[in-house]
């Protein structure tokens, strides 16, 4: 028999290998594809992914409170003791994504400032504002900027876990 006409079992066992790893691959690029919307109760502001401060007096949060969602859909700053939210992130306006999940923050270890990195469309790159929080008030430093690789990296880790995003705040509406 021609051994070029009959794959040995190694290769055809790497062969399906393959083929698994291709199909994982895609089901992986699938959902982080997948649009991520929530509907907020009318006060329920919910933590997005690492959105609460090594402090813990503020949380980053994310709520929609009408039919409408893409309209009134905001990430605000939030006092995270009393689950009052401190004001809107006015700048992070164009979005894709309702659901807190797909928002991520990245704190620096005072909690005097804070990386927000999010997607605004499926095929183009990240965005991300930075800001200096000081006096219960969020002042921006920077963006709307493409986020780095290590910033989309990170967005990759702590929005595709599939955990919860921590604290809610209101009442979340019955599903």
């Amino acid at each position: 028999m021609n051994k070029h006409l009959c794959p040995s079992t190694p290769r055809t066992g790497s062969l399906a290998t393959l083929a698994l790893f291709l199909c994982a691959l895609a089901v992986t690029a699938t959902v982080a594809l997948a649009t991520s919307s929530y509907e907020y109760g009318a006060d329920e502001f919910v933590t997005i992914q690492s959105g609460l401060s090594p402090d813990h007096k503020y949380a980053i949060t994310a709520h929609g409170g009408s039919e409408s969602r893409e309209e009134r859909f905001h990430i605000y700053l939030t006092d995270a003791v009393t689950g009052k939210k401190i004001g809107p992130l006015e700048e992070i306006g164009e979005i894709l994504d309702t659901g807190a999940d797909a928002y991520c923050a990245k704190w620096s270890k005072t909690s005097d400032e804070v990386t927000i990195i999010y997607r605004i469309d499926r095929h183009e790159p990240l965005k991300v504002y930075t800001y200096h929080i000081a006096k219960r008030r969020a002042a921006l430093l920077k963006g709307p900027v493409d986020a780095t690789k290590e910033q989309t990296a990170y967005w990759g880790k702590q929005c595709s876990s599939g955990e919860s995003t921590g604290k809610v705040f209101g009442t979340p509406l019955k599903q």
